[in-house]
């Protein structure tokens, strides 16, 4: 999708060019993944919390 956006704009994309945006596309779906990690971890941790907080009362 952005090597097609690119050559709309008139942007002529070489062998580094293509590398590059193959490492960046590899970043940001390791950022997303990592991103994904921490929010079940977040939730897995409000989970424990709630249950600690259940049986405490009880």
């Amino acid at each position: 999708m952005k090597h097609k956006f690119l050559k709309d704009l008139g942007i002529d994309i070489d062998d580094s060019t293509n590398e590059l945006l193959k490492q960046f596309d590899l970043n940001g779906f390791m950022d997303e993944v990592s991103d994904n990690r921490l929010k079940e971890k977040e939730e897995k941790v409000q989970e424990l919390k709630e249950k600690i907080e259940k049986k405490d009362k009880e």
